[in-house]
């Protein structure tokens, strides 16, 4: 399984490199804090009650030709997320930590 570290992910973004954040959090928490220019999809709450087909459906549209960097609060299911998303064949990794590594990140 594929993670980047936050400080990986910052310079990419901040390098301007095709890098497309996925926040799997609840619309919820998403609002409250997430990565800059980060789409919301709250696949989260699905993923564990085990409806995984309903949650990567999803998905489906996300970008082919981009990194796809998968983000939740502690980096858990987005691993799980991108795992799912690699065996489908796209360019996916998951944010080391989650959200709570990339807010200690920029302390």
């Amino acid at each position: 399984m594929t993670t980047i570290d936050p400080e990986a992910l910052r310079a990419k973004l901040e390098d301007g490199e095709d890098v497309y954040v996925v926040d799997i959090r609840s619309e919820e928490d998403y609002e409250e804090n997430h990565i800059e220019d980060s789409e919301n999809r709250p696949i989260r709450e699905a993923l564990l009650s085990g409806n995984v087909e309903e949650a990567l459906a999803e998905l489906d549209d996300l970008p082919d030709d981009a990194e796809l960097v998968m983000v939740c609060d502690a980096g858990v299911a987005s691993t799980e997320t991108a795992q799912q998303l690699q065996d489908q064949g796209k360019d996916a990794m998951a944010l080391d930590g989650g959200l709570s590594a990339w807010k200690q990140s920029k302390e």
